[in-house]
Order: C-alpha cells, then sequence, then structure tokens
C-alpha cells in the first residue's frame, strides 16, 4: 500500500517533493537560456523564479535599448540610442561586411532578414529557414506578394513563428487585372490562407485564418490605396497587427482575423500614419505635414474593437523653439555603424557618389561623444528642453516623421528632416530633442538623404537559435 501512494507523488512533479527553497538553490544554478525555458513549464516554477528573480530582467526583452534605423544608401542599420559601455556595433561584426543585414520584420529581440534568416543580434546566434513553398495561385501571379512577420514572445515559448502576410501590390507595380471577378472579389479574402513556419516543428505548414466581420473592400480598392504611408507591423498578447490602409488582427489560437478600419479622420486627411504598442496596448498615431499629431488607442474590451482619441497636439511651434538651439549633442547618439564597420576597414571605396571624398579630410558632429550626459528633463513647466538640439539648420521648413512607439512608455519617437530625433511625451505633452540622427559624412556617399524604415530594439540575451558555425556569407548568397 506504501508503494502505492508514493508513486502518484513522484508523478507529480519534482515542485512537489522539494520545498521551494530547496528547488529555487537548484534553479539558481542553472544558466539563463535554461531558466527562461523553465519559466515555461507550469506557473509554480515560473512564480518560483519571478519570485526570487532568479532571471534578471535584462535579458528579456523588457527594455528598450534604443532605436535602429535603415538609411537610404547605407550597408547596415544604424543605431540610435543613450550611450553605453558595450557598443552596439559590435553585434555587426558576425554580419558579411559586402552586405549587411536587410531586416524585414523584427520581434523582441529576433531579427528576420529577407535571405530567410532569423537572427538575434544580441546573442550573435542565428537560424536559416528553409526555402518557402511556392506559390501556385492565381492571386499570387497577378498581384500579390509577401511580407514575413516573426512572431516571438520569449516569457510565453522558446519557440518562434514566421508568417507570411499577402499584400496587394500598388497599381503603378502591378500588371493591369483584366479579370473583373478577382477585381472586385473580397479584400482580404476568407479564408485567408497563410505560410506559417514553426521553430518547434521546423518547417512550413498552411494555415487557415477565417475572418470575424466585414472585409476592407475590393482587390480594386485595396490596389488603389496602396500608396498610402501607413507602417507598423507587431505581435501583442497573442495576435498579429498587421498594417496597411486598414489594421488586421490575425488572433493565432484560434485561426480567425478581423479587420480593424482606421478612425475616420486618418482617412478624410492621409496623413503619416504609423501604428504600434505601447504602455496601454495597441496605438495609432497620425500625423499631418502642418505638426498636427493626434494618437488613438484601441479599446479591445467586449470582444469588440473601437479606436479611442486619447491626444492631440500641434508640434510645429514646439519643433520650431527646439530647432532655435545651438546645442548640438543630446542625451542620444548615432553609432554610426557604417562608418566604424566599413570605411575603416575598407578605405577609398567610399566613392559611390563622390569620387573626391576621403574620411580623413571631413569633420562631423559625430566625430565627439559628450563628455558629459547633462541632457535630463530639468523642468516640469516648459513645453521643451531648449538646450538639446543640432545647430545646423538643413530645412527651414523642418518637419516630422514617426520612429516608432516606446514599448513600455507613452513616448512617440521622431525624426525631423533635418536629421534631429525626438520624444514626445504623451501625457506631458513635452517635445524632447534626443540629439543628432545625421550619419557620419552621410553626405558623401548617399545620393538621397532619407530614413527608410525604423524601429525600438529591445534586446533578448536567452534565446533557442542554433550555435551553428555555417558561414552567413555563404547563407546570404543561397
Amino acid at each position: 500500500m506504501e508503494i502505492m501512494e508514493e508513486a502518484p507523488l513522484a508523478a507529480r512533479g519534482v515542485e512537489v517533493v522539494l520545498p521551494e527553497d530547496v528547488l529555487a538553490e537548484i534553479l539558481r544554478r542553472l544558466p539563463p537560456r535554461s531558466l527562461a525555458a523553465l519559466r515555461c513549464v507550469c506557473t509554480d516554477w515560473r512564480s518560483t523564479i519571478d519570485s526570487r528573480r532568479l532571471l534578471r530582467a535584462d535579458l528579456l526583452p523588457l527594455s528598450l535599448a534604443g532605436i535602429f534605423i535603415d538609411f537610404w544608401g547605407l550597408r547596415f542599420p544604424d543605431f540610435f540610442s543613450r550611450p553605453s559601455p558595450t557598443p552596439i556595433s559590435d553585434v555587426f561584426n558576425f554580419f558579411p561586411l559586402e552586405k549587411g543585414p536587410d531586416i524585414m520584420d523584427h520581434c523582441n529581440g529576433l531579427f528576420l532578414l529577407f535571405s530567410l534568416l532569423v537572427v538575434n543580434p544580441a546573442t550573435q546566434r542565428w537560424a536559416c529557414l528553409p526555402p518557402l513553398p511556392s506559390h501556385s495561385t492565381k492571386l499570387d501571379f497577378w498581384f500579390l506578394y509577401n511580407q514575413g512577420l516573426i512572431v516571438f514572445d520569449r516569457i510565453v515559448s522558446p519557440h518562434y513563428e514566421v508568417f507570411m502576410i499577402p499584400f496587394v501590390n500598388p497599381e503603378q507595380y502591378c500588371i493591369e487585372i483584366a479579370d473583373l471577378v478577382l477585381k472586385e472579389s473580397e479584400w482580404p479574402p476568407s479564408p485567408l490562407i497563410l505560410h506559417v513556419f514553426s521553430s518547434a516543428a521546423k518547417r512550413w505548414e498552411e494555415k487557415s485564418f477565417v475572418r470575424e466581420g466585414d472585409s476592407a473592400g475590393t482587390v480594386a480598392y485595396a490596389q488603389r490605396q496602396c500608396h498610402l504611408d501607413n507602417h507598423g507591423n507587431f505581435y501583442w498578447r497573442g495576435a498579429l497587427y498587421v498594417n496597411s490602409y486598414f489594421l488586421m488582427r490575425i488572433s493565432i489560437s484560434d485561426g480567425s482575423y478581423q479587420v480593424i478600419h482606421h478612425p475616420i479622420e486618418v482617412y478624410k486627411s492621409r496623413p503619416h500614419v504609423y501604428v504600434g504598442k505601447s504602455e496601454k496596448g495597441v496605438y495609432l498615431a497620425s500625423l499631418t505635414i502642418d505638426g498636427r499629431l493626434s494618437i488613438w488607442v484601441l479599446d479591445e474590451s467586449c470582444g469588440q474593437f473601437k479606436w479611442v482619441l486619447e491626444h492631440q497636439n500641434n508640434l510645429k511651434p514646439l519643433l520650431l523653439r527646439l530647432n532655435r538651439s545651438k546645442q548640438v549633442y543630446g542625451p542620444w547618439i548615432l553609432r554610426d555603424i557604417n562608418y566604424h564597420l566599413y570605411s575603416q576597414k575598407f578605405p577609398g571605396e567610399w566613392d559611390l557618389y563622390d569620387q573626391n571624398y576621403d574620411p580623413s579630410h571631413f569633420h562631423s558632429p559625430n566625430d565627439e561623444a559628450p563628455t558629459e550626459n547633462n541632457f535630463e528633463w530639468h523642468s516640469d513647466d516648459d513645453d521643451i528642453v531648449d538646450n538639446q538640439c543640432n545647430s545646423e539648420e538643413r530645412n527651414s521648413g523642418d518637419y516630422l516623421t514617426f520612429l516608432g512607439f516606446h514599448p513600455y512608455k507613452e513616448v512617440v519617437f521622431m525624426s525631423s528632416g533635418s536629421m534631429k530625433g525626438f520624444a514626445y511625451h504623451i501625457k506631458s505633452s513635452k517635445l524632447q530633442c534626443l540629439g543628432n540622427l545625421y550619419p557620419k559624412h552621410y553626405e558623401h556617399f548617399a545620393e538621397h538623404e532619407h530614413i527608410c524604415q525604423s524601429f525600438p530594439y529591445t534586446p533578448c540575451w536567452v534565446d533557442e537559435l542554433p550555435e551553428t558555425s555555417i558561414s552567413v556569407h555563404n547563407l546570404c548568397q543561397d
């Protein structure tokens, strides 16, 4: 009888047999990657690890390190952040210099590249995905292109997924659709068939998602709307949010999706639009050319989706006041990754657009770093801090565009046409100049000077990516 009574006790798991103090002492001896994986085993183990702070929070994607910025004409995305003892440029040393990381998407510290590599810049690990299955549908042939979006939540699971999302090509980039049935068909279709790669299964699969509610319109209408300047795709609380001229919420767990139209004001003024996640969940920010900022928060209570206007302000006066400042530096700096990783190793090859360019003959505001970090906000009475701006005025009619949302605070990051970085604090309505964004010697090797894409970066120092010895150089050439 005693043996029969002991067997169920052992089967219930070590967390029942061992006192919590003993279990914690065992877990404390494990490396961070193992601890992060064990958090997903059961709620008791997660509670023990979290309550005793066995896993450092900075190892998981829970803090903002800075903003990655992809400048037109530069080989590598650059990094804009506060100065730190460990230069973020070091994380790109394992990429081939002749072909920088072509980032398609990102999620909680993982990057998805166009070459179907999944990369963690923090740990310098990567995985090469198998080739995407070929498309054979008539829709794909005529007018669709696919963009890969990566889903990764290390707190929930050590595995990641990649979703290939179809988009309608704009009219100017697409063969005219002669089939009237295709033109007038619903977009997005239902069911929506997506190719999904799972790192757990290690293969691509087709998954079907059924639409709940109305469509966004017809295929022909989608073609006409693709020119709108809309940005922001992200994962939040079990759903993938895909932004175009509407927001599509894909529920990963139950195989459904919903079409969420933008606020009516956005359709009327057609401003610059950015959708992302921040302190309260899903945010939509719109910015008109004259500096009028509007911010909505998505209310998802009771199964309904409704945009709630949270904030409005005219940023033009604040921007004009900041531009009068004569200071060059702010609390953040651009790391000039391209200059340090490329020009110093290949001198003399920076003559793509300027045959007379010699790096040693030029001086840039980024050549020197601030000696002191005295750029905090000291006053709650001023709308701005007017001692934190670049003195160089490239454009008297300066304007703002979005760089992204702070993932945990109600802050919107922006850039100006004169290549300055700003943080707009929604709760206090203050616009803070973060520092100079202009890459070192940018004008001498880029035909156009503008930002192609940007996103806030939350590093993750634990992952399940393989410690492979395969050359990234070879992977990028395949």
